[in-house]
């Protein structure tokens, strides 16, 4: 069995963002007196580097856990084909085309908005747009406030409304022009491109995306006060095309609703596990997610296509190809495609996340 057919354990890949958090991350990681700071992500089987002034050179990038001087993008650069797979490569070329995130807010996200595919490469001439879907872990509330998004426009509201709002500094408008959604755990959320939302203060969330780091803020200020450049709100694009990267119909709040809150759908269970479909295919193309409970052993076949590991919450074992790999909470795993069959082995009831990327035609 080649090497590049086993699973490949991964370190903690971050990036300094622009907002505080990140006390969950570290909680789950073990950490015994975890605090808030502007490591507020943890970037999972990334290929992808942060974008942004605070970003330092190769920050997001994951590294081999065994081996930090190498990164996961350059040992998938090294073989295409037999990290991704075949197919995969054929359809969707030599990137994984997904990324997933954790992540923790302690203060209300900006505003912001994500271009298409098309805008991406026409702005900045790059493949991915930001398409993304939140899968809320738990929540936490901050000045007595139970966590929240911001999604979408209100039906009254126009893109001008918007704009006028931004050009004249108002938050709270900026925030009056949107829906507002109470969050709960086990709750995902779909955010198309061209989609106005915020992440509200108190989330703790699993974030799968396009591999892109673009995000066009629509606030002059965070919600801690600080002004925000202008090169950092449309990212050398200008005002004029980051509003027009809006999209987004107004629909009501039930519309919304049913727009994008995604209901989970269970797949299969046996007598030691359980998996549930957060997000397929049907919705999005362009990344799938599963969330997995383990209570004895699960099985998984041989696969042709590659996948992605987050441990939640647990301890046990993962068993492929006569490896064995423990499994903790924080613990994730790049999956190459043609890896053997996979057994989840738990010795506490164990909770993951595997995500996909882009959907491979067979």
């Amino acid at each position: 069995m080649a090497e590049q057919n086993l699973p490949v354990p991964l370190d903690h890949a971050g990036a300094r963002r622009v907002y505080l958090g990140g006390r969950n991350i570290r909680q789950l990681h073990g950490c015994p007196a975890p605090e808030d700071d502007y490591f507020p992500e943890e970037w999972i089987a990334s290929v992808t580097e942060a974008a942004g002034a605070d970003a330092a050179p190769g920050a997001g990038l994951s590294r081999l856990r065994d081996n930090a001087s190498r990164t996961l993008r350059d040992l998938i650069a090294s073989d295409p084909v037999s990290f991704l797979g075949e197919p995969f490569v054929q359809q969707h070329g030599e990137s994984p085309g997904v990324l997933l995130k954790l992540l923790d807010a302690a203060e209300r996200l900006n505003v912001q908005v994500h271009p298409s595919r098309e805008e991406a490469t026409q702005f900045w001439g790059l493949p991915f747009g930001k398409t993304e879907c939140w899968y809320f872990l738990e929540g936490r509330q901050i000045n007595g406030q139970p966590p929240c998004i911001y999604l979408g426009l209100r039906p009254e509201v126009q893109t001008e409304d918007l704009r006028q709002a931004f050009e004249q500094g108002d938050s709270q408008q900026v925030l009056a022009c949107m829906h507002r959604f109470p969050v709960k755990a086990g709750e995902t959320v779909l955010v198309g491109s061209g989609i106005p939302h915020a992440i509200g203060a108190g989330c703790f969330l699993m974030e799968i995306q396009e591999p892109s780091d673009i995000t066009l803020r629509l606030e002059r200020f965070t919600s801690s006060g600080v002004q925000i450049p202008d090169e950092i709100c449309h990212m050398g694009a200008g005002y004029d095309a980051m509003f027009s990267m809006i999209h987004y119909p107004g629909l009501s709040r039930e519309e919304t609703w049913r727009k994008c809150f995604i209901p989970p759908v269970p797949l299969a269970e046996e007598s030691g596990g359980r998996v549930t479909k957060l997000l397929d295919y049907s919705r999005c193309p362009y990344f799938s997610m599963d969330l997995i409970k383990v209570w004895k052993v699960l099985r998984f076949p041989e696969d042709d296509i590659f996948s992605g590991l987050f441990v939640l919450h647990g301890k046990g074992e993962l068993l492929a190809g006569g490896q064995r790999f423990p499994l903790r909470a924080g613990d994730q795993f790049f999956i190459p495609a043609g890896c053997p069959a996979i057994s989840l082995y738990a010795e506490e009831a164990i909770r993951l996340i595997r995500f996909f990327g882009p959907q491979v035609n067979r």
